[in-house]
């Protein structure tokens, strides 16, 4: 792991549901820049780390550091704001709105406002032109006017990618991005994502393991709610944990 100072870790963190521990006593520093893996067998506690880096769910035990603070009781919103971003393993974007209005409500700098009727307001302006730019980036600026129900799987994630992009997000935590897609459209993913890590630190939960090794700078891996492997990817693709996962895995 590269020495950059973390710009999101958690020590200890844990998650209990009804006696089974989620997460139990995971720790991880993720540095400020630099594409990093997450992998795991289903129901090893990948997406309940993301919520809890994220803060859409609360700890019952350790903490969480963003940028040198304590970020272990912020919210949700909070966290957003302060530079940590995400995806989700389905797809949520506003059906019947076009592409550019999704992006651009997630772009309104008034978090008040995050909402897509608030788009007349005078932010509109700002907000349409920080989302067009985040659909080009990603390089679908060309459905900007497109309604989101009408696009491929593809377009779809890309469009909830620009989303998480559009506030310039410190940490973007990308959960399946690649599930549904082709092998072509997930090398198309392969090169947005590396693009997108060489600003910003991003970690990326897939079951593909191909893909995930092929990007990533560093990997982790969780098995039954712990940290089993932390480290190096030719070393990972060496361990047991790799064996265990590349044996018995079926990609979804």
């Amino acid at each position: 792991m590269t020495a950059a100072p973390a710009v999101l870790s958690c020590t200890g963190i844990t998650k209990i549901y009804g006696g089974l521990r989620a997460v139990d006593a995971v720790s991880l520093e993720i540095p400020g820049r630099g594409l990093f893996g997450l992998c795991g067998f289903n129901g090893a506690g990948k997406s309940t780390l993301f919520s809890l880096l994220a803060g859409s769910v609360r700890s019952d035990a350790g903490t969480v550091t963003l940028n040198g603070a304590d970020a272990t009781r912020w919210a949700a919103t909070r966290r957003a704001r302060s530079g940590v971003a995400r995806t989700w393993q389905t797809v949520r974007l506003a059906q019947g709105r076009t592409a550019l209005d999704n992006v651009a409500a997630a772009g309104l700098r008034d978090p008040r406002q995050q909402v897509l009727g608030s788009l007349w307001r005078p932010q509109a302006a700002q907000a349409r032109e920080r989302a067009q730019a985040a659909l080009d980036r990603l390089g679908i600026g060309q459905l900007a006017g497109q309604t989101v129900d009408g696009m491929t799987l593809e377009a779809q994630r890309l469009t909830e990618l620009a989303r998480a992009l559009v506030s310039e997000p410190a940490v973007l935590l990308a959960d399946e991005p690649a599930s549904g897609l082709s092998a072509t459209q997930r090398s198309v993913l392969a090169d947005v994502l590396s693009s997108i890590a060489e600003q910003r630190a991003v970690v990326v939960v897939e079951h593909d393991l191909d893909l995930l090794t092929s990007v990533s700078q560093h990997m982790w891996a969780m098995v039954e709610g712990q940290l089993a492997y932390s480290g190096d990817v030719e070393a990972f693709r060496e361990s047991g944990v790799f064996a265990g996962l590349r044996g018995t895995q079926k990609e979804v």
